[in-house]
């Protein structure tokens, strides 16, 4: 067995939907002498340790959604069970789409047998892979769920959650704009108290690998809808 990472590394290269700012990683303390040149700042240099500060969004790079996303009602990440991101029998589909495509219902029929034993989904659509090379393209124009694919999803299987490998589980400029807005993220986070959407996840590492676990580590924020994770999976 071995492990393999599918969270992208949070740094300067992420690609984030929108107007969401970049991570940035603000450094407070440096062990190292100030560098010449550097100007007046406000780090402590030839500190005794290296201290930095942290500041992005909570969906930021490879990151959950959980019920408060979109239910004032819903579950926040804390309020969840650790059990809730460990997955036994996670399922990888392969769902080739292009710009603004849906992923259909009928799309997901030719795997009902597999779903219906899953706990987990993962639809790789193979879009991720502009996610680098024309990252406008990957932010404006991804494919995602259709509203009859995620009821499908909701209605017919007991699965724990659903990723995917573009930055939302439906195209985020089309689901701002619907009435109500964001309706697959409603439809799935809605019907399952305690369920998870992974988005902007790197899932091209996961072809033609025998999946055995799944596990979705998140940062454990009291009162957060949405937190980046660490992802990976236990493969032959």
């Amino acid at each position: 067995m071995e492990y393999i990472l599918i969270s992208y590394i949070i740094g300067e290269e992420t690609v984030m939907p929108g107007v969401l700012p970049m991570p940035k990683l603000r450094a407070i303390a440096r062990m190292c002498k100030c560098p010449e040149g550097f100007g007046k700042t406000d780090i402590r240099w030839e500190s005794f340790n290296n201290v930095s500060f942290l500041e992005m969004s909570t969906h930021t790079g490879t990151h959950i959604d959980v019920p408060f996303h979109i239910d004032p009602q819903g579950l926040t990440v804390d309020a969840m069970k650790i059990s809730d991101f460990i997955f036994d029998a996670p399922l990888f589909i392969e769902c080739p789409k292009s710009d603004y495509e849906k992923i259909t219902k009928e799309d997901l029929i030719p795997y009902e047998d597999q779903i219906s034993k899953s706990d987990f989904l993962l639809i790789y659509t193979t879009f991720s892979k502009y996610r680098q090379s024309d990252s406008e393209r990957y932010k404006e124009r991804q494919p995602g769920l259709s509203v009859d694919a995620a009821r499908y999803l909701a209605e017919k299987f007991s699965l724990k959650g659903i990723g995917i490998d573009v930055l939302g589980i439906e195209n985020i400029s089309e689901a701002k704009r619907a009435s109500p807005p964001f309706p697959a993220h409603r439809i799935l986070l809605r019907n399952h108290k305690h369920f998870i959407l992974l988005e902007d996840a790197n899932l091209s590492v996961l072809k033609g690998r025998k999946i055995h676990k799944l596990f979705i580590i998140p940062l454990m924020v009291e009162g957060a809808e949405a937190v980046p994770v660490t992802a990976f999976a236990e493969v032959e």
